[in-house]
């Protein structure tokens, strides 16, 4: 079937009989029947402007177009037709009046040619190669036949077009053109593309990336509020579990609830595992003394000191590990008895990283009748080998039902690579689609980072600071392969995993970056057949990304 432009459906288009339709859509139908070395341009508005007589319109029937003959252009004329003295009528085909005049169709064919001509030659197929093919013009009586003499503005009669040549169409079209020119020079393929850029041109104006993540930072925003409102009302009790999926914002409120206590004059703990989201959540409590942010081991490590306890990590690895497992439990409970005034709120984010035997021990940095609220996700399970988890007390946890980070793709497509049964419900249903490029040899990955990047920041207008590059390693890693281009890119890359601001993209790993967000991540280096790739690892990584996340994949 000939290629339309725009599409023609011959089975849609039955029965559409609008007045002034019904002769082209027979002459499209018998188009149809071509073979797709054919392109048929059908009812093409145009206009331009012309310095001299300013501006014109008109309208293109049809533009008929084959690779190796060159370009038709038809004005469809349907009904009865008569010449007479040199003016054109429309003729009933009832009772052969004369029913109105009309232009010439042969010369509003020539006029729609040159006009065709006049915009071409000025693309890249240009005006002398238009003169070494086919380029004329005819008109098309489809209800009609037509036997009386043709007016001079027509070569003879083989150059019309009626009834008869609805059937087999091709042949007579062949005929027209040829006579046109006999020997015309083929199209290639780059002069075929210019002509439908030109003739159909594909428009995809979709906003930049950068400016998409503005809109959906603005919704993610407003549903935020709303479930810091919800917490409010529960902050008055002394005891909370707070279990949450990914992104249903749990650091956001335990940070908006340590503000509430603070401003109630209590002396405030917020502790967790992730040295990096300490220190971020650090930031927003800068130079407030009525709160202490650490992660679990730094905060044993500054009491030790603070206590003249003495803080030793073995040089043996069984031996370091215990010490961080157990060992700092132990000398946290010992320097909890020098502690003058105690703290009157406890707060724990990404709970599931914590060992049981730590609950004991952070309960004694407590005041007598000490608040406690405890903030996790079970799916995110990074450090506990075992897979099994206690809370630090027995209740009823508040649970965080709705995802206000991440957009429903992003949200849905980390489920299913965490191997995470389940739905989730999502502050924003719409946005990009997160997706995988594969890779067959670590060597591509810097390749395929550097294509990514340079799109993201030079043709989507995505700011630097908004953009994130996570691997289960290190970038200095050998697994992770992007050391030269990270090292080479000083000026572009941090590994300042926390501090925005910096004009800079950041790198670092899955789980440095754990508890923290970004607008845009980059998961890179990702081998499904190595330990750090579990799902649990890919589940974190891909929950980090508000809007918009890619994956570089190694194929399986």
């Amino acid at each position: 079937m000939a290629i339309f432009y725009p599409p023609f459906d011959t089975d849609e288009s039955r029965g559409i009989e609008r007045t002034g339709y019904h002769a082209e859509k027979r002459v499209l139908d018998a188009l149809s029947d071509l073979n797709d070395d054919w392109r048929i341009f059908h009812n093409l508005a145009w206009r331009e402007i012309d310095q001299r007589s300013g501006e014109r319109s008109g309208e293109i029937d049809l533009i008929i177009f084959h690779p190796d003959l060159g370009v038709l252009v038809v004005e469809v004329k349907g009904g009865g037709v008569k010449l007479q003295d040199g003016e054109w009528y429309y003729v009933s085909l009832f009772d052969g009046s004369v029913v109105s005049r009309m232009h010439s169709p042969i010369e509003q064919a020539g006029r729609s040619r040159y006009y065709l001509f006049d915009r071409l030659k000025k693309t890249p197929i240009g005006q002398e190669f238009l003169k070494s093919t086919v380029f004329t013009h005819t008109a098309w009586f489809p209800d009609i036949t037509w036997t009386e003499d043709v007016p001079p503005e027509v070569p003879h009669n083989g150059f019309v077009l009626d009834s008869r040549h609805l059937k087999n169409c091709s042949n007579h079209l062949r005929n027209i053109m040829r006579q046109s020119s006999p020997n015309p020079a083929p199209w290639s393929r780059s002069q075929i593309d210019s002509l439908i850029r030109s003739l159909a041109p594909e428009v995809n104006m979709l906003p930049p990336l950068g400016v998409v993540l503005g809109t959906i930072k603005d919704n993610l925003y407003r549903m935020t509020e709303g479930q810091i409102k919800t917490l409010r009302a529960l902050r008055m009790q002394k005891r909370l579990l707070v279990e949450g999926c990914a992104g249903s914002g749990k650091t956001l409120l335990a940070v908006r609830l340590a503000h509430d206590h603070i401003n109630d004059g209590k002396k405030v703990l917020f502790t967790c595992f992730n040295k990096n989201l300490a220190e971020y959540v650090a930031f927003e409590f800068q130079g407030n003394e009525r709160i202490d942010v650490l992660n679990f081991h730094e905060l044993v490590k500054r009491l030790c000191e603070r206590h003249a306890v003495t803080y030793e990590v073995p040089d043996e690895e069984e031996m370091k590990r215990h010490f961080f497992d157990t060992g700092c439990a132990e000398l946290l409970e010992k320097t909890s008895e020098f502690i003058a005034h105690k703290y009157d709120t406890i707060i724990v984010d990404e709970a599931l990283d914590f060992k049981d035997t730590w609950w004991i021990s952070l309960e004694s940095l407590g005041a007598d009748n000490h608040s406690y609220y405890v903030f996790y996700d079970r799916n995110q399970n990074l450090y506990n080998e075992s897979g099994e988890w206690n809370a630090p007390f027995m209740a009823e946890p508040f649970v965080l039902e709705q995802n206000v980070r991440n957009t429903k793709p992003i949200g849905d497509f980390a489920l299913k690579i965490g191997n995470i049964p389940g739905k989730a419900q999502y502050a924003v249903n719409e946005g990009p689609k997160p997706e995988v490029k594969y890779y067959s040899d670590i060597n591509e990955v810097p390749v395929l980072l550097k294509g990514l990047l340079d799109d993201l920041l030079r043709k989507q207008k995505v700011s630097p600071d908004e953009i994130v590059v996570l691997s289960p390693y290190k970038y200095d890693n050998q697994r992770a392969g992007i050391k030269q281009m990270i090292e080479e890119g000083k000026d572009l890359f941090t590994t300042d995993m926390v501090k925005k601001g910096q004009g800079k993209i950041r790198v670092g790993t899955i789980q440095s970056f754990k508890g923290l967000e970004a607008d845009v991540v980059i998961l890179c280096s990702i081998d499904g057949h190595l330990p750090a790739c579990k799902p649990s690892n890919l589940y974190v990584g891909a929950t980090r990304a508000r809007a918009l996340l890619w994956v570089l994949k190694k194929k399986e």
